[in-house]
């Protein structure tokens, strides 16, 4: 989508005009991102009310938890770089955990993966005041106080939120890295990705900047009053980010592979977005950070935040590399479905819910020209159908006709040079990292070859 039609922008309009209050909204700012780029963008209410300053794409919100994607994406880089697993037990980490009380489950169940798919068992909050105080405490006295956590419910029984497991996960990477984790995530992902007004400091935003905080009052119909502000501290990797629309669209950019980039690699960003836990409707899952959601037949990531005076959310398809984010300085805001969805639904109708041709990638080795003996047309009992073809550097083994059985096919082929001539190997699908063991008759060429248990014969 190069652009949005006049008949997409009007009904993108409609969605959030229809679900802006005037009266329990103060501002609200929308987007939708197609390969990183915002592609439409309004601006409702007022990033302050009091100077009538109207949101823009470059108005600095509090993002809340938005901010545990960006954790989460700190924790596969740790892993990437050999220094944690994701099924360490967190006392491997925090030894101090292990004194936390275990009502149900056990402390040495308590992972890293777990942690980051909300299926640790931990309670929500850590064993100290937070919401209810004008200040959150620092990590030094959850850690210190971590005799008080609780571990509430067996892990794997259910979906439960928590902040302190995310609190959690940042003293991870701030002790495996020896940096604070908000230098960590500045220096290895902030930076590296370009975005140029996300911070975790709300005083290097300057005040023409960043939207002003709203909540309710507590009578229906009651005037919006300023919020307070309250610097997270010690779950600062659970919420403390600010951001913009600019920013977030690409964050998107840098999830949906619209771009390269040296924070993680495709197969790692893969991972992060394949759910770990679903629903059993299969209607939703929990991947690692992100949460999945299935809505007809596409399927959804997402993250909302909520915090003292905003609310956020991001949510993209990663197959058609688009997305769609809002920011509100209202929260909680008022009762309505989400209208990021929303927006990258109607986005997504308009261009059929079209998923981009991925352009194949050549090797950087060109492939042996003695390769192409290999090349043809195979057979395997009890009917099925393959040719291994080379198009453009690539190997694949693609169906031999349309109404053959699909058994390994199709897939991506990997070949390298070996003592004793050339090995190739299954990239990806049902027989993924198994080599192709030809067969040669007597004069050298090839008559078949062996994989995953079935013998295909040559057949042209």
């Amino acid at each position: 989508m190069n652009k949005v039609t006049p008949e997409l922008a009007s009904r993108l309009d409609e969605i959030v005009n229809d679900n802006f209050d005037d009266e329990r909204d103060a501002g609200l700012a929308a987007a939708v991102v197609d390969n990183g780029d915002i592609v439409w963008f309004t601006g409702l209410g007022y990033s302050d009310l009091e100077s009538r300053r109207k949101p823009d794409q470059f108005t600095t919100s509090r993002v809340a938890s938005i901010t545990k994607t960006f954790t989460a994406t700190a924790i596969l880089k740790l892993r990437d770089a050999g220094m944690l697993e994701l099924e360490d037990p967190l006392v491997l980490h925090i030894p101090e955990f292990a004194a936390a009380r275990a009502l149900a489950g056990t402390v040495e169940a308590v992972t890293i993966k777990r942690l980051l798919t909300h299926h640790s068992g931990l309670s929500t909050e850590p064993p100290l005041p937070t919401w209810a105080e004008p200040e959150f405490p620092e990590i030094d006295r959850i850690i210190y106080a971590i005799s008080e956590a609780e571990i509430v419910i067996p892990q794997d029984s259910q979906w439960k939120y928590s902040n302190f497991a995310f609190g959690l996960l940042g003293e991870v990477v701030h002790r495996l890295t020896v940096k604070h984790y908000t230098e960590n995530v500045e220096s290895e992902i902030i930076r590296p990705l370009d975005l140029d007004c996300t911070t975790f400091d709300a005083d290097e935003v300057g005040p023409e900047r960043m939207a002003t905080g709203y909540i309710p009052g507590a009578q229906p119909g009651s005037t919006l009053r300023r919020a307070p502000y309250a610097h997270l501290h010690g779950l600062t990797s659970a919420g403390q980010l600010h951001s913009n629309i600019n920013d977030l669209a690409r964050w998107i950019g840098f999830h949906t592979a619209a771009f390269e980039s040296p924070v993680l690699d495709r197969r790692s960003l893969d991972e992060m977005h394949r759910p770990v836990y679903i629903s059993a409707d299969w209607s939703w899952g929990q991947a690692l950070g992100w949460r999945a959601h299935r809505r007809g037949e596409r399927v959804y990531l997402e993250h909302g935040g909520g915090i003292h005076g905003y609310s956020s959310q991001v949510v993209f398809n990663k197959p058609a590399k688009m997305g769609a984010i809002t920011l509100a300085n209202v929260w909680p805001p008022p009762p309505r479905d989400s209208i990021a969805m929303a927006l990258l639904d109607a986005a997504l109708d308009a261009t059929g819910g079209r998923v981009p041709e991925e352009q194949a990638e050549s090797p950087d080795t060109a492939l042996p020209p003695e390769i192409d003996k290999f090349l043809g047309s195979y057979f395997a009992e009890p009917g099925v159908a393959v040719d291994l073809t080379k198009r453009e550097n690539v190997l694949r083994l693609e169906p031999g006709r349309e109404d053959t059985m699909r058994l390994h096919t199709p897939c991506g082929l990997a070949v390298r040079p070996t003592g004793g001539g050339l090995e190739v190997r299954v990239v990806d699908g049902r027989g993924a990292g198994e080599r192709l063991d030809f067969q040669f008759g007597t004069d050298d060429a090839v008559t078949g070859f062996l994989l995953g248990g079935f013998q295909y014969e040559k057949t042209g």
